[in-house]
């Protein structure tokens, strides 16, 4: 695994990647993961430049999307399946826990989708932010309100090229 930390404008994002791709990106500077860091290989070390590097344009509103591998090795069941609904909500636009719920199959299991969003381990780029009550308050994030609140901001601008 190899590690990065990327300042931005909603505070440090920790980005751990593996031979497969981003395994996580935690707010802060520390991540959540077990195991050993540090064994950096050729392919983690790659998907972490890559990484930072599409992170930072995202942050900047250049990059409306990603293409960073991601390892999805972790994925099992029904949120393994929420996770992969979550990244096929478009940039700029936001769904409801029951939309999601819906996407996923179960569409009753908005209170499961919520508990599976505070779990995302790939935070922005797995799109969690986009994800709001269905009266259309924000809810909850793990990077904070505030920080939902500037990223579909910055989304609601739409990318621009530079």
């Amino acid at each position: 695994m190899t590690v990065g930390v990327l300042d931005t404008p909603i505070g440090p994002l920790c980005v751990v990647t593996t031979d497969l791709g981003v395994a996580r990106v935690d707010f802060g500077r520390n991540s959540r993961v077990d195991g050993p860091l540090g064994t950096d290989s050729v392919a983690a070390a790659a998907h972490l430049e890559q990484a930072l590097s599409e992170l930072g344009q995202y942050f900047a509103g250049e990059r409306g999307s990603f293409t960073v591998a991601l390892d999805r090795s972790d994925r099992r069941g029904f949120r393994g399946e929420v996770l992969t609904a979550l990244e096929s909500v478009p940039y700029g636009s936001t769904v409801s826990y029951g939309e999601l719920a819906g996407l996923s199959g179960r569409p009753n299991a908005f209170r499961a989708v919520g508990t599976t969003m505070g779990l995302n381990p790939i935070a922005v780029i797995v799109p969690c932010h986009r994800v709001v009550r269905s009266g259309g308050a924000l809810g909850e994030y793990g990077g904070g309100v505030a920080s939902k609140q500037w990223l579909l901001d910055l989304e609601a601008k739409g990318p621009h090229s530079t």
